[in-house]
């Protein structure tokens, strides 16, 4: 949990000292010091001001300014849970930790199941624009105004977000389309939070050591990554057409045609989606669909998107899957996709196979080929913990069909291990789960199993096909050969380097920055020592010559029994922690 308190108060105490002292560093990392406070502010009200002591934000100028201001003590009626607390507090925050709030829902490994229940709740909820500043940014994107582009254009937005709006429009040829439009100015706001952010999760990192697993850095970097694609819509556009590449012999899937020329970064025109979403159960008969065949199809649709093109839509929730006519699904919002390599689909083929078979060796093999803790370490505490997990639960969640489920607490042993899966791992096995659970609304009695079995299946029969066989040793002998090329001008290279003195060798000391931080202090001891020494005798040389300055002697005196005592209190207080 992000709030959670290890071992008590000491951690906090024992770094507060090497906190306050560089905070300055902090201000100059974020660069926006009014910013950052009111992110204090917020996180303080929502009842996190344990997280914000720890990470060393309630000192320094911003919060100064809002104890002064009356503005940073928690109010009461509160949320009573630390996920409703989260999940107001970034609502507060706007769009870019709303997005990393979403994000972060998709990381069943590194938070609990309840707190990734509550982040998927988080909306954009904002209020629409003026159609007057968005048509700016469309008349800008693809250079002509809306009369010469289109044949009619609704004003009103038929959906609202924090990053975009989409409109209702017509071509001049009559073909309905929507348009997704940015709104002006959102990439300098969300440059400026992933700034703050990232500064945040350096001073995180070296500060809070319990925190070290969980890898803030790693976080705020793959959600800089997300939505910075989010923020590109032309890279939207080339994930549609690819589905609709992979798609255009289905006739249960419909993925709408992208007009490249009414398109650009901040705006995106495709065909417009005829549809309802997919668990409007009320809305089957009238479409003429079943909905245990679209729960199937939707299960089917997802695997093919994996096993076979690796190209998958990573959020399928209710809000993006629509139901069209005759059994036929189309998904909404492309911003969010996932991709895998051959090696990739082959480690989640082994995990799934492993946990059919309850192998618990090789589900901890192809756990720790998904992850991205190389050093780890305690396999055996690992292995034994999945063998009870297979033998007690895993069995019984697999064979009712509930693969999804079974993954879900397959996670909670990696997460008690402070095993961090790759991100496009966690983005895949969040869709798998998200599928699942919407075709059990749909249809109760889903079994997920017999659906994925045969992918899976395949995929093992594939790699070892004599084919695959030899393809691999071709490709090892490639290897070789390259690396056997390559080895004469190498150690050539590093000969040469011996010969002009320029060999170096780097060392990387863990904890060093701990000496730095006490050589620091004990410096700043013995300059306030310094300090007190010399205002004690330029004191007593006032109090011995009769040039009436006696009360500035007294004074000099009073001030050096004060710092004396701080610093005395100071070392105590050191030797205690």
């Amino acid at each position: 949990m992000l709030g959670r308190r290890e071992g008590g108060g000491k951690t906090f105490c024992a770094h507060e000292g090497n906190r306050i002292m560089h905070y300055r560093s902090l201000g100059k990392r974020v660069g926006n010091v009014v910013r950052l406070a009111e992110v204090v502010q917020v996180l303080v009200r929502h009842g996190f001001a344990d997280l914000v002591r720890r990470a060393g934000l309630h000192e320094g100028i911003p919060a100064k300014l809002l104890r002064g201001l009356r503005l940073i003590e928690a109010p009461s009626g509160e949320p009573e849970t630390f996920g409703r607390r989260l999940r107001a507090a970034l609502t507060e925050l706007g769009p870019t930790f709303v997005k990393c709030g979403q994000i972060l829902s998709t990381r069943p490994d590194l938070i609990s199941p309840d707190l990734c229940a509550e982040l998927e709740r988080l909306q954009d909820r904002v209020t629409t624009l003026p159609f007057e500043k968005m048509s700016m940014v469309l008349e800008e994107d693809i250079q002509g105004t809306v009369e010469e582009l289109f044949g009619s254009f609704d004003t009103e937005p038929v959906a609202a977000a924090s990053l975009s709006q989409v409109y209702r429009a017509t071509l001049k040829t009559g073909q309905v389309v929507g348009v997704k439009i940015q709104r002006p100015n959102i990439d300098k706001v969300i440059e400026a939070d992933l700034r703050l952010m990232r500064g945040v999760a350096e001073w995180i990192v070296e500060h809070v050591e319990d925190l070290d697993w969980f890898n803030p850095l790693g976080i705020v970097d793959e959600f800089a990554r997300s939505i910075r694609r989010e923020l590109d819509f032309t890279v939207e556009a080339h994930s549609i057409e690819r589905f609709r590449e992979n798609f255009k012999e289905s006739k249960e899937v419909f993925v709408p045609a992208t007009y490249s020329d009414l398109s650009g970064r901040r705006v995106l025109t495709m065909d417009w989606v005829e549809g309802v979403r997919i668990d409007a159960l009320d809305q089957y008969a009238e479409r003429n669909c079943d909905p245990k065949t679209v729960a199937s199809t939707g299960c089917h649709v997802l695997c093919r998107q994996v096993f076979e093109h690796r190209l998958f839509h990573a959020d399928p929730h209710p809000g993006n899957v629509l139901i069209m006519r005759d059994n036929q699904i189309a998904f909404l919002d492309y911003g969010m996709v996932g991709h895998i390599e051959q090696p990739d689909v082959a480690a989640i083929a082994d995990l799934l196979r492993a946990m059919f078979r309850e192998d618990a060796a090789a589900c901890v093999d192809a756990i720790l080929a998904l992850s991205l803790s190389e050093d780890f370490t305690d396999r055996t505490a690992l292995e034994y913990e999945m063998a009870e997990f297979l033998a007690f639960e895993g069995y019984a969640i697999i064979s009712s069909g509930q693969v999804g489920r079974g993954i879900e607490r397959a996670t909670d042993v990696l997460r008690r291990h402070h095993l961090e899966l790759a991100p496009r791992f966690s983005l895949l096995l969040k869709a798998l789960v998200t599928i699942e659970s919407v075709g059990h609304v749909l249809d109760p009695n889903l079994d997920m199993v017999p659906i994925i079995r045969p992918y899976v299946e395949r995929i093992v029969a594939r790699r070892y096909s004599p084919w695959a066989i030899l393809g691999d040793l071709y490709s090892d002998i490639a290897g070789l050969a390259r690396l056997g090329r390559q080895l004469p001008a190498d150690i050539q290279q590093l000969m040469r380097t011996f010969r002009r003195g320029q060999f170096k060798v780097q060392l990387h000391h863990e904890g060093l920055h701990k000496l730095s931080a006490v050589l620091d202090r004990a410096s700043n001891r013995i300059a306030f020592g310094v300090i007190t020494g010399s205002i004690i005798i330029g004191s007593s040389m006032l109090m011995t010559t009769d040039i009436g300055l006696h009360g500035l002697g007294l004074a000099g005196y009073l001030a050096a029994g004060l710092l004396g005592l701080s610093l005395v209190i100071s070392i105590i207080r050191s030797r205690n922690l």
